[in-house]
């Protein structure tokens, strides 16, 4: 992915073409800059950047805001923040929730007193900020690792195909943010380890973006292990810079303790520990406190065929691959509404409707008829998903040492490394969650949304793998971008929200 760069023990390039990684502050400085090529706009790239924020937009206009996983929930944490108070557990199921998604919308309730209909809006449309600052940091991060088009349009496409993005991006909570901090705190983190600036300015930061991570979602704190291991790697491998590395990891305890560590001392201090969740969770962590089932349950039938509640009740892989393509718990193409309104219904009451012997007259949905397509977008998807899973199973046998020292490195098998990490310091983390916080015969927190943060990790790692095929085998290539541009086309409907306004007009 990196230009080949060796270190000395300084911690100093013996190239120079560590420029390609990170280039200096002229070209920074231009925010266009990353849409050029050799002084030629890439049309190509800004089409890509485009299309994903087009459909980003559209789902924020058009989708319900009282629509979502615990959407209701949200709003409510949104209305007590505006009274300048943490949300409590009688107000709000997501009392857990760290508050920095919530701010600005409060803010705007706090000194407009629109409704929360409204208010919900003004979050979707942040969303949509949010989602340019991530496809622009995506671009921006490709530019620094590799100053050509290939991976930035590669990784736009990645990221692009994936339904969960923009289902994700039309709720109003709090992944788009933490989606965002994720990636300033790789680009920070590659500035600081790779290109050796550990300086005060990147160092505060990276701080900055990890806490603020913290401060979006719980799972931000995930992304802390990958960071600290690949900066404690550096402090071993280059005694000359082991001072600026040990100050940083100082700096870095100290902002993340006193700018997101208030919030999880609240947590212990009012419901006994940091990681309080709106449901008890077991005594101990165990293997067993999961069925086997949901461990190696597959159900390929109902997988391929109704990718829907309540037909894979808690196993892991299926509803995990079902909500990253489709909407397995109905909250974006799966729909309900109430006529008599008329108003919509979530997939919860969804589900509690189709399972009454006679459903009610006035309850109106597209199941009988989504649950096939769905099924499809989940056969068609098995190609990006295996290609993402072969980017994996690559980078690591790569970064193995083949009888080399393991300690020598190049910058791209770094970054590479990092990326691996964070990705499955992330998936254990979150297994961990869901194996202390099981749900038997049902499985309501098995949710792709809640890991989305690393999916711009996956695809700089499937960008990479492109970029080798493509200089092997470019004709392979091409077949594989054709393939996954027809997939997009025939996941679009799955990609776009079937809860609008436009349906009671």
């Amino acid at each position: 992915m990196i230009v080949a760069n060796r270190m000395d023990h300084a911690g100093r390039s013996q190239n120079t073409t560590k420029r390609n990684f990170m280039r200096g502050p002229k070209s920074r400085s231009k925010i266009l800059d990353i849409f050029y090529h050799q002084g030629r706009l890439d049309k190509k790239l800004l089409i890509a950047f485009l299309v994903i924020n087009l459909i980003v937009f559209v789902n924020a206009v058009l989708h319900d805001p009282g629509i979502g996983y615990d959407a209701r929930d949200h709003l409510r944490y949104v209305d007590a923040l505006s009274k300048f108070r943490l949300v409590t557990p009688g107000e709000s199921r997501e009392f857990f929730s760290p508050p920095l998604p919530y701010a600005l919308p409060a803010l705007v309730l706090a000194f407009t007193g629109w409704k929360l209909f409204w208010i919900g809006k003004i979050a979707q449309i942040l969303n949509v900020l949010l989602s340019l600052g991530v496809t622009y940091l995506v671009v921006k991060i490709c530019k620094e690792i590799r100053p050509d088009s290939s991976l930035s349009f590669d990784s736009l496409v990645f990221l692009g195909i994936l339904p969960v993005y923009y289902k994700t991006f039309s709720q109003v909570r709090g992944e788009p943010y933490l989606v965002f901090f994720a990636l300033l705190s790789l680009y920070y983190a590659l500035i600081i380890v790779i290109k050796k600036e550990y300086t005060l300015k990147n160092t505060i930061l990276l701080g900055l973006a990890m806490s603020l991570s913290a401060l979006s979602r719980q799972w931000g704190i995930f992304l802390f292990p990958g960071i600290f291991l690949f900066l404690a790697a550096n402090w071993i491998r280059f005694p000359g810079v082991r001072i600026k590395a040990a100050r940083t990891i100082l700096i870095l305890l100290v902002l993340i303790l006193f700018m997101s560590g208030w919030f999880y001392a609240t947590l212990h201090i009012n419901y006994g520990s940091v990681r309080a969740f709106n449901r008890t969770g077991e005594q101990g962590f165990s293997l067993r406190n999961q069925s086997r089932d949901f461990y190696i349950g597959l159900n390929l039938v109902d997988v391929f065929n109704r990718p829907v509640r309540p037909h894979l009740p808690n196993l892991f892989f299926p509803i995990f691959y079902s909500e990253t393509w489709g909407d397995y718990w109905g909250y974006f193409t799966l729909y309900g509404y109430d006529s008599r309104g008329p108003e919509y219904i979530n997939g919860l009451s969804v589900e509690k409707n189709l399972e009454k012997e006679s459903p009610p007259t006035w309850f109106v949905t597209n199941y009988d008829r989504i649950k096939g397509y769905l099924g499809r977008v989940n056969v068609v998807s098995l190609f990006p998903s295996l290609l993402a899973l072969a980017a994996m199973v690559v980078t690591a046998v790569e970064l193995l040492p083949w009888g080399q020292d393991i300690w020598q490195f190049t910058a791209r098998r770094e970054v590479n490394s990092f990326l691996l990490l964070s990705i499955w310091a992330t998936m254990l983390g979150y297994m961990w969650f869901l194996i202390m916080y099981p749900n038997p015969g049902k499985g309501d927190t098995i949710k792709a949304t809640y890991t989305l943060h690393i999916f711009p990790y996956l695809g700089l790692l499937f960008a990479d793998m492109l970029g080798k095929i493509r200089r092997n085998a470019e004709l392979v290539y091409w077949v594989i971008m054709v393939c996954l541009g027809l997939i997009f086309f025939h996941n679009l409907p799955a990609s776009v929200t079937h809860y609008h306004f436009l349906r009671f007009l």
